[in-house]
């Protein structure tokens, strides 16, 4: 079973769900199926743009730290590996998606999950309470590596935002493709690049900081206050 909901409308859009109770906590298994989902989206000539949203009261609640990643991992060399690659990987496909991606945000986005809402083109918010932040120091992580941070584009009351997401996703797919694509490429080269532009030795540093006791500990406390 999918861990992301698809369903098109009339107009070429298609709503991407994040659909992974309680918290749409990430796993590989949820980058994964974005990945799938966004690769099957660039290769459908219908699809004209995605919105990106979250079931429930969670956009997503980032990395899930109950278990559902192996932080742990060495390589085999006895060196810590990146855990965040999968990561990654997803948030260059979105990045490098050629169609417009808009997020729509109505509930709580932590850390993994606000840096998945900021790799999306346009985003909307609901006017509520509910937290976003990234909280990468606190659970012993290095902060990676971005150019600028920029949440929401606009706050949108709740009578009122899935009928503008969706309006606003439509006149964005309506531009010429090649148009589209060519400026998104051009405005977010840099951002890739600095991505990119980690070396294996810093990747490596920042998994060392990642497996030190302390870190390891402030994530089995953080873990013990999620299940409580």
């Amino acid at each position: 079973m999918t861990t992301v909901r698809s369903e098109d409308s009339e107009d070429g859009v298609r709503l991407l769900t994040l659909d992974r109770p309680p918290a749409n906590a990430i796993t590989p298994t949820l980058l994964r199926d974005i990945s799938a989902a966004l690769d099957r989206a660039r290769e459908d000539d219908a699809v004209r743009a995605v919105v990106l949203t979250g079931e429930g009261r969670f956009f997503s609640a980032g990395l899930d730290l109950r278990g559902g990643i192996d932080f742990q991992a060495l390589s085999s060399t006895g060196t810590p590996t990146d855990p965040f690659l999968p990561l990654r990987d997803c948030l260059l496909n979105f990045l490098r998606f050629p169609k417009p991606s808009v997020a729509m945000l109505r509930g709580h986005a932590i850390a993994g999950g606000l840096i998945l809402l900021l790799a999306c083109d346009y985003r909307l918010g609901l006017e509520g309470d509910y937290r976003i932040g990234l909280n990468e120091v606190a659970i012993g992580a290095s902060f990676p590596k971005a150019a600028r941070l920029g949440v929401v584009d606009e706050l949108l009351p709740a009578d009122s935002i899935d009928e503008t997401v969706f309006r606003r996703a439509t006149r964005l797919g309506s531009f010429p493709r090649d148009a589209y694509a060519h400026t998104k490429a051009a405005l977010v080269a840099e951002t890739i690049a600095r991505i990119e532009s980690e070396t294996p030795e810093e990747a490596q540093r920042a998994a060392a900081v990642w497996l030190s006791a302390e870190s390891v500990a402030a994530r089995a406390a953080q873990a013990q206050k999620l299940s409580s």
